[in-house]
């Protein structure tokens, strides 16, 4: 699912995380299937005061997602679009 280091990570393991972070890649992605009312997103990444973003995968998505809820592990999703409308999204912090 994604990379984490562990507490005894040697240069080398780090420099690669860090290098990949500079190129962009941040490893807290994924994709949601969202559908009319509320949908549960579930990921270990998501915590109290995380930030997630979302992005439309096609042109004519209805509806913008919202965030409801935040606990650890999961969120919910509010959205008020067409049922299985998919979004990519970004969890940050």
């Amino acid at each position: 699912m994604y990379r984490k280091l562990s507490n005894n990570a040697t240069q080398r393991e780090t420099a690669e995380v860090v290098n990949r972070i500079l190129d962009g890649g941040i490893n807290s992605t994924g994709t949601i299937a969202l559908n009319n009312g509320d949908t549960k997103l579930t990921d270990l990444r998501i915590g109290y005061n995380s930030v997630i973003l979302f992005s439309a995968r096609t042109a004519e998505s209805s509806g913008s997602p919202f965030v409801k809820i935040k606990a650890k592990g999961e969120a919910i999703i509010g959205f008020g679009g067409d049922t299985g409308t998919k979004y990519d999204y970004v969890i940050f912090g």
